[in-house]
């Protein structure tokens, strides 16, 4: 079988990578990237859309360097959104401009000390009574309410539109030898048994973060917030999307979710019915139906354990690199650690867009909610 040659490989169509050749290809180089099953597949699908500030991980009242490191995103982003930046991502949008923190009674006085701290306080106020969402007053929630500024994205959106200009040089691969100048695996799980079959895993070290999400279709209304506890984590977080019939999805995930994977699902719609019970207890839950989503947060290994790393993970070998963004978040700032490496090695762009027809399209990924098996409140509410 003929050997191909392209100046710089990517293995791994998620976010990450798809962000990455964007960038590359928009600047000219030679690159091909190979997607095993879906074009954002795994967790970019599965992602909330969140671009984190850091807000939410200062709740301890601590800013920490995730938190310093975390908190330029939101810019960066909306900067690509507008068609400015070094990625064109203006063919897609937000779902949301801005989430809320509802925060109970007793809690504030912390917070406001904490979202005052100039390393946060960009975006985050307190909002009036007054001007509270109507669904929100009328959710039966008492306490405040803070602004925080972050956006919520349309994540299949986001996909499409850093796909779309370069998919003929996205592709599965069937077997085909590729050589690569420099070769950069994004691919989450995928990355540590490809270093191992490679004999690059010496120093690698990675963490697994099980997830069981909350799935609720026939959300009452579109909701963009975290109920805040006592804890450094939000008791839920919940982000509102369509399922292709247009019905309203809750993906709901913060503590309620933090669990085995194989756990029970009525583990999570309990704890998600106690946290509206506790924080929006006018809102009626009768007509939801359920759905629970498995995921594997695959990252590099953090110094603190339980907790994520500071910034995206690299692993060097050679001229391979294996690559973890942390969060969805980080995907620009991965890209510019990598560019670094790329300058580093002397390719330079070149203009050239070779011809990968040969090889099998990649396919999208489908949401969770429209795969998901879904159950009846009335039936979740009898096995639990």
């Amino acid at each position: 079988m003929a050997k191909h040659k392209v100046d710089i490989l990517i293995i791994g169509a998620g976010i990450a990578g798809l962000w990455l050749f964007h960038r590359l290809k928009r600047a000219g180089y030679d690159a091909l990237l190979l997607e095993k099953n879906a074009i954002g597949g795994g967790q970019s699908i599965a992602s909330q859309g969140i671009i984190h500030s850091g807000l939410k991980y200062t709740l301890a009242g601590q800013v920490s360097a995730l938190a310093r490191s975390i908190s330029i995103m939101p810019d960066l982003w909306r900067a690509a959104l507008n068609g400015n930046g070094p990625v064109d991502l203006s063919a897609a949008k937000e779902n949301a401009a801005s989430q809320h923190l509802l925060i109970p009674p007793g809690l504030m006085g912390s917070l406001i000390k904490t979202i005052s701290k100039k390393a946060l306080g960009k975006g985050a106020k307190e909002t009036p009574l007054e001007e509270w969402p109507g669904d929100i007053s009328a959710s039966g929630f008492h306490g405040s309410l803070v602004h925080m500024g972050e956006p919520v994205l349309d994540i299949p959106g986001i996909i499409h539109a850093l796909a779309e200009p370069y998919k003929d040089c996205i592709r599965q691969n069937d077997g085909t030898e590729i050589e690569a100048k420099l070769t950069i695996y994004t691919a989450a799980d995928g990355n540590e048994e490809a270093a191992k079959q490679n004999n690059h895993n010496k120093g690698l070290e990675t963490q697994k973060r099980p997830l069981l999400m909350g799935l609720m279709k026939h959300a009452p209304f579109p909701l963009y917030a975290h109920f805040v506890g006592n804890s450094d984590k939000p008791v839920a977080t919940i982000t509102t999307h369509k399922g292709k019939d247009g019905t309203l999805i809750w993906y709901v995930g913060g503590a309620v979710a933090e669990r085995a994977k194989d756990s029970s699902p009525e583990e999570v719609y309990s704890a998600i019915r106690k946290a509206f019970a506790k924080y929006m207890p006018q809102v009626d839950l009768s007509g939801i139906e359920w759905a629970t989503l498995p995921i594997d947060r695959i990252e590099g290994k953090s110094k603190t354990d339980g907790w994520l790393p500071d910034t995206p993970t690299i692993h060097e070998s050679g001229d391979t690199l294996y690559c973890w963004p942390t969060k969805l978040t980080f995907a620009p700032l991965l890209s510019d650690m990598i560019f670094d490496r790329v300058e580093k090695s002397g390719i330079k762009p070149n203009g050239i867009q070779s011809d990968w027809s040969f090889l099998p399209e990649a396919p999208y990924a489908e949401t969770p909610w429209d795969t998901a098996q879904w159950i009846k409140e009335s039936s979740a509410k009898a096995a639990s």
